[in-house]
């Protein structure tokens, strides 16, 4: 009885349970997957940390290999230790499999060049230090001669008295000059070209009646051949600059300048106001007055006469009128 007994705690101490087994497979596989995971992220990391070198690769490779060959061997160990069955073997020669297949894949990738390395830079020379210029030598001051002494002035004189002023000699009267050419009679008797025009002009005002207009008007039209005028566009504008256009007419109750056509000047005239017609605002502003003469001229006023200071300097060019000098005029209500 004895021997029986301890035969049968022999064979109970060396004797695994079905379970216990079955958890250790589960484990053992379980551990493999793992380090097949973690082999093939380290292998990964590694792969892209060392820039894809052949080098680095087969290094990977080889570490791999030498894992599967060591799981293969637990596994071989632990299917013999533990009794594992012919369909779980099965199962982890085909995750053994899968693994050497990847790592064959991954050692037939074509590695990525080596990062090219800069080529060096080629160094400049050191610019070669500039010779020190000699300090330039002080001057030697110059030697200021000794102060001479002073000399001793004499005393001055008294000076004498003045003798008593005499009278000036009255001087002599400058005689004179007879100058034969100086005509001071001629130059006070000088006077504008145009003179006589104003004078008849100003006389003809003083008493004109504009119901006798064209009569009164026409002995003096006619002695100085005047020129009808009248301002046919006061506001025109030539080359940026203002410039009435002025055109000249027959009808002596139309026009409103008369011009003369000054002796020895050619296309040159005097130009002067039409008395035919009052001076108001109307014909200042629109008719051209104010374009051609300097005149005070206030708003709602109405001027019977006028007294011509200067007439109008105009000029005729291709039948063009153009102002060359304004006028002035002094208006009498």
């Amino acid at each position: 009885m004895e021997t029986e007994a301890a035969s049968a705690a022999v064979q109970t101490a060396g004797f695994i349970h079905p379970v216990m087994a079955d958890v250790m497979t589960i484990l053992s596989f379980v551990l493999v997957v793992a380090s097949v995971a973690i082999a093939s992220v380290a292998t990964y990391y590694a792969w892209r940390q060392s820039g894809g070198t052949i080098d680095a690769v087969e290094k990977d490779v080889a570490w791999l290999r030498k894992e599967a060959e060591r799981l293969s061997n637990e596994i071989k160990s632990v299917a013999a230790k533990d009794s594992m069955t012919a369909s779980e073997i099965t199962q982890l020669k085909e995750k053994i499999a899968q693994l050497e297949a990847a790592l064959a894949e991954a050692g037939e990738r074509p590695a990525a060049p080596p990062p090219e390395e800069p080529a060096p830079e080629p160094e400049l020379p050191a610019p070669e230090p500039e010779p020190e210029l000699p300090a330039p030598e002080p001057e030697p001051e110059p030697e200021l001669p000794a102060p001479e002494p002073e000399l001793e002035l004499p005393e001055p004189e008294p000076e004498p008295e003045p003798a008593p002023a005499s009278e000036p000699e009255p001087e002599p009267e400058p005689e004179e000059e007879e100058d034969d050419d100086l005509d001071l009679d001629a130059l006070l008797d000088s006077k504008p070209i145009w003179q006589d025009l104003l004078d008849d002009y100003h006389a003809l005002c003083e008493n004109f009646d504009r119901t006798k207009g064209a009569e009164l008007c026409m002995p003096i039209i006619t002695k100085y051949g005047l020129h009808l005028l009248v301002c046919s566009d006061h506001a025109a504008v030539e080359n940026g600059k203002a410039m009435p256009k002025f055109e000249e007419v027959e009808d002596l109750n139309e026009a409103t300048f008369w011009a003369y056509d000054i002796p020895g000047q050619p296309d040159d005239f005097a130009v002067v106001p039409s008395p035919m017609f009052p001076y108001d605002q109307k014909l200042h502003e629109s008719g051209g007055m104010k374009e051609t003469f300097a005149a005070r001229c206030e708003a709602g006023t109405t001027y019977d006469h006028v007294i011509v200071d200067m007439p109008a300097l105009f000029s005729k060019r291709n039948d063009k009128w153009n102002i060359e000098q304004p006028g002035l005029l002094r208006l009498v209500e």
